[in-house]
């Protein structure tokens, strides 16, 4: 089955993935019949050749494509003819082979990216809950976990969450073991998530990056306005930075994924895979750039040369831009 993920729900989009890898098999043959490509530095040969192998003691094997087919649509493209083949060649596979490409933006129905994955794909959008979605959404994980939670407790989570899913999700599961059987309280939030606005951070920091800049404008107020200060801001930025650059350095090196996380101390497998993603989306250049920036801003808010606040506005206008 050829799939296509994508989106801006990357919380959702990783859980159907680990979804599509415990469907390859007993979990002590899962790996070795799972095969990851990321970024643009491999060919058509490399997915069909991974996909075509029988899958070894396990029901089916699974091909997991990272960056590829948004890759196909922007500007510049050059990716040659060697693709137009790809549809046919995904059509040809075996029937116990399973290819899935993910993408962390929304693709148009008829981009190019989406056609090479062949009419026979299915293909699945995530949207990001917002607004009254996201509460309904933190409602129905709170069921999930056989708990409930009042309505005041669901509005002041999501606002210290910052829409972020993923840390909704885990703190949402901490609040389900502590209050047992009553409903949360929203004295429960404020007592048990005091750390969340912390790591709401990082997400702020993932949407500049990743060059969503209404996003990370929103998620920057919201940090703001819960009293972070823009120093921290700016230094979980250059944090992220420099991870995404060690990571690319070791990886070209031929380091594996696992060393990769011991050495740069990140040993989270979601944060280390969106870091190695990141590193292969982001060339040198634009993580200087970013850098030089950074550098810039600290300078222009220690120096009195601008308002700290419209430093942090212009800088995330210029990293989003890219």
């Amino acid at each position: 089955m050829i799939r296509v993920f994508h989106g801006d729900d990357t919380f959702s989009i990783s859980e159907s993935v680990d979804r599509a890898r415990v469907g390859v098999g007993p979990e002590e043959v899962r790996e070795s019949n799972i095969t990851v490509l990321e970024g643009t530095g491999f060919k058509p040969f490399d997915i069909i050749a991974s996909a075509s192998t029988l899958p070894f003691l396990a029901d089916r094997r699974l091909v997991l494509i990272y960056g590829l087919l948004e890759s196909m649509d922007g500007r510049g493209n050059s990716r040659g003819s060697e693709w137009d083949e790809l549809p046919t060649m995904l059509s040809e596979l075996p029937g116990t082979s399973d290819v899935i490409f993910v993408e962390s933006a929304v693709l148009r129905a008829n981009a190019r990216g989406v056609k090479a994955a062949g009419p026979g794909a299915e293909v699945r959008e995530f949207r990001a809950p917002r607004g009254p979605a996201l509460e309904a959404w933190a409602r129905d994980r709170f069921t999930r976990y056989e708990s409930s939670a009042s309505r005041d407790a669901i509005a002041r989570l999501v606002w210290l969450a910052g829409g972020d899913l993923r840390l909704l999700d885990s703190e949402i599961a901490k609040l389900a073991v502590f209050a047992g059987e009553r409903e949360v309280a929203q004295a429960d939030v404020d007592e048990m998530v005091g750390e969340a606005r912390e790591a709401s951070i990082f997400a702020a920091v993932d949407a500049v990056l990743e060059r969503r800049p209404g996003v990370a404008m929103r998620l920057m107020y919201n940090l703001l306005e819960g009293g972070t200060s823009v120093g921290s801001i700016i230094s979980m930025l250059a944090r992220q930075v420099r991870l995404v650059l060690l990571a690319g350095t070791l990886r070209a090196k031929g380091v594996e994924q696992s060393e990769i996380g011991a050495r740069i101390r990140l040993r989270n497998r979601y944060a280390l895979e969106k870091t190695l993603r990141q590193a292969s989306r982001f060339g040198k250049d634009y993580l200087a750039q970013t850098h030089r920036r950074l550098l810039e801003s600290d300078l222009d808010i220690k120096t009195g040369k601008l308002d700290e606040r419209l430093a942090l506005e212009i800088l995330v206008g210029r990293l989003s831009a890219g």
